[in-house]
């Protein structure tokens, strides 16, 4: 068969003005000038792609803040090891954030920088040497507080937020667990029993991890069905967050709750599709709005929150 060229004399064009338009020249960036404020610099970006994106949830927390709605964050073990445990701490102290949820491993970090002002990461020659496991005195903290709130009928979060404020660690103001107890906000904590270092740890007590981990997720679940109108943001974890507060608005929508009109975002530069699928679409369902910031969360939580205190000014402490 013998192809011949195809003619194009014919082809139709459409008018400039018949097309869709996918952004205008007011939604463009401006170079930033030197000595320009924070405020310049934000108005300067272009409200486009994920520009515009990190300004719709801006909003949405501004709006959630104003309204008293929730702001709930779910964050990963890189939230901490990446340095942003201050700023999520005084976000706390603003009352910006109503609640968050933690993994397992977000929950070693925070209690290491409490400890130690640092966060260690194992290497592969402790993995050789079998040292990979969790240092000392984190694994003693943390178990000796879940298993002590396991008997108070407590969760992990409280139990292991009520212990820091009972010592006196130099970097106890680093501390999301410590700052979240004392300014009363709800911390759940979903940890991966066999992943969690922790969980290795030899004062680790099944039972105690069973009981404190159910009643972590219960408050999740009462969080999320007092979400209605607010914004979930899910930093830095692929797997266990995505699907536990999914399962959080199942779980309290199955019991009559009402939900509707999150806005949801997810801040990874790797998110896996489920994360995708749960957070910034199913989520976000009914109603709402979800996004996907696709970039390192050491830039993009700073710059987001900057944005939206900021924008506060003077009603934030």
């Amino acid at each position: 068969m013998i192809i011949k060229p195809l003619s194009l004399k014919k082809l139709k064009t459409v008018p400039l003005s018949q097309r869709k338009i996918d952004s205008d020249s007011k939604d463009f960036g401006a170079p930033y000038k030197a000595g320009n404020s924070l405020e310049d610099f934000l108005c300067s970006l272009p409200n486009l792609g994920c520009a515009g994106d990190l300004f719709h949830i801006r909003d949405a927390i501004v709006s959630a803040y104003r309204n008293k709605y929730a702001v709930i964050l779910a964050c990963g073990g890189h939230v901490f090891d990446s340095g942003l445990g201050p700023m999520i701490c005084r976000l706390i102290e603003q009352k910006i954030i109503t609640g968050l949820a933690l993994t397992g491993d977000a929950l070693e970090q925070d209690v290491e920088i409490a400890i130690s002002g640092r966060t260690v990461t194992a290497r592969e020659r402790e993995l050789r040497d079998g040292n990979y496991c969790i240092t000392e005195e984190t694994g003693c903290l943390i178990n000796d507080a879940i298993n002590y709130g396991a008997l108070e009928n407590q969760g992990i979060g409280n139990s292991v937020g009520k212990r820091l404020n009972e010592t006196e660690f130099e970097h106890l103001d680093h501390s999301v667990l410590a700052t979240a107890f004392r300014y009363g906000v709800p911390v759940s904590v979903h940890p991966s029993i066999g992943a969690d270092a922790f969980c290795l740890h030899p004062a680790a007590r099944g039972e105690s991890l069973g009981s404190t981990s159910i009643k972590d997720f219960r408050l999740l679940a009462g969080m999320m069905a007092a979400s209605s109108h607010g914004v979930v943001i899910n930093i830095a974890s692929s797997v266990v967050l995505p699907r536990v507060l999914l399962q959080g608005v199942d779980a309290a929508r199955n019991v009559g709750k009402n939900i509707e009109s999150l806005t949801t975002a997810v801040i990874d530069p790797a998110a896996s599709s489920s994360a995708i699928t749960d957070v910034v679409n199913r989520l976000s369902s009914p109603n709402g709005a979800g996004f996907w910031l696709s970039g390192p969360d050491e830039i993009l939580v700073p710059l987001l929150f900057a944005s939206v205190v900021e924008t506060l000014g003077d009603e934030v402490i």
